[in-house]
């Protein structure tokens, strides 16, 4: 409708929330993997602040009406490299869900009070319908994991009968057989099995509202030394590549952490096969307040339309023999840690995740 109605085939958007910020969805006659800089607006940036109580923002000019000018806003690099004039607001009520920026009229007019209006207009209707959308998503996860969640019942209990069973033919398999050889074999494949089943039961667990960190003081960069180790041994095929410098005390969950890394490893194995190689380092940030581990891979990489959430949602997976849960899972476990976890595309190939832990 923009295209049809103004006189302008430079327009971009922009579509997020306060949380997570607005990310670049849509750039009219440019390649969108070459704007890195304006593939996020911060929700603490001064354009967002300022469009959250004013309908337009003209860039560079003079704002009618007595809108004050910000000049914070004219240090965006970003805005210069994508020779934008105007920006409006996606605003529905008081929740900004995104940002439209135009470029300047290709007839060399000025954009006016029309203009303003029909933007304000199409904005309001727009935003009311992204809200209701996210709405919708949102209720459709619920049931998802509602279904999930009385899935994993009916598992667990399903698994606790079976390992009690096996438990019970374990304490007297030794006195029931005789042939040394087939005992011992027959007790390291029940022993085995018992560990599996008790694995299963513990993923599922965390599937469900069952999260209940056990925190303690840990180096995290002891805890990964020696959980590479334990991994390669499990799958020397995998070459993992560790780096990490001097001690980093944490605060969390040795085992939740266990958890995120097999899987995020596992994931990566999967996607790339025997040549997949694998990147863990860790270190603080900037401010010194945050852990910041870091797992790269030399894979296939990930889908842009899963980026950069959508890969997370429970039962996505671009794998054929996936079940779309794992990601899932490390992201709640990451958030039961009180941390943060993002995925993106290497530049030089491959996928990254990024997980902010708190110290």
């Amino acid at each position: 409708v923009l295209e049809e109605s103004l006189y302008t085939d430079n327009i971009i958007i922009w579509l997020g929330d306060k949380d997570r910020g607005y990310h670049l969805v849509r750039a009219s006659g440019k390649d969108t993997q070459n704007l890195s800089d304006a593939a996020l607006i911060s929700p603490d940036s001064p354009i967002v602040k300022y469009l959250e109580s004013h309908p337009f923002l003209l860039i560079n000019g003079n704002q009618p009406h007595g809108q004050e000018e910000d000049n914070t806003i004219e240090k965006e690099p970003f805005l210069k490299a994508l020779g934008l004039e105007l920006l409006c607001p996606l605003i529905a009520g008081t929740e900004l869900v995104g940002i439209v920026g135009l470029g300047p009229e290709f007839t060399g007019g000025s954009y006016g009070q029309d203009d303003f209006d029909l933007l304000s207009a199409l904005g309001s209707q727009a935003a009311s319908a992204i809200l209701a959308a996210r709405m919708s998503e949102k209720l459709s996860r619920l049931r998802q994991e509602q279904t999930w969640d009385r899935l994993s019942a009916f598992v667990l209990h399903d698994i606790k009968n079976a390992s009690s069973m096996l438990a019970l033919l374990r304490e007297n398999a030794p006195e029931n057989l005789h042939d040394p050889d087939f005992q011992q074999d027959m007790l390291e494949l029940i022993d085995d099995c018992l560990r599996r089943m008790n694995r299963v039961q513990e993923r599922l667990r965390t599937l469900k509202d069952e999260i209940r960190p056990k925190f303690q003081e840990m180096d995290l960069s002891e805890f990964l030394k020696k959980w590479c180790e334990g991994f390669s041994s499990r799958l020397p095929r995998l070459d993992i590549r560790l780096d990490v410098q001097g001690p980093i005390p944490v605060k969390s969950d040795p085992a939740l952490l266990s958890i995120i890394l097999e899987n995020l490893l596992l994931n990566s194995f999967e996607a790339g096969g025997d040549a997949t190689r694998v990147s863990i380092s860790a270190h603080r940030n900037k401010n010194g307040e945050k852990a910041i581990l870091e797992i790269k891979d030399n894979g296939p990489g990930i889908p842009e339309d899963l980026l950069p959430e959508g890969l997370f949602d429970p039962f996505t997976t671009t794998k054929e023999s996936g079940s779309g849960v794992g990601l899932w899972q490390v992201k709640r476990l990451v958030t039961a840690l009180g941390g943060r976890i993002h995925a993106e595309n290497r530049s030089g190939g491959g996928a990254g995740f990024v997980v902010e832990l708190p110290l």
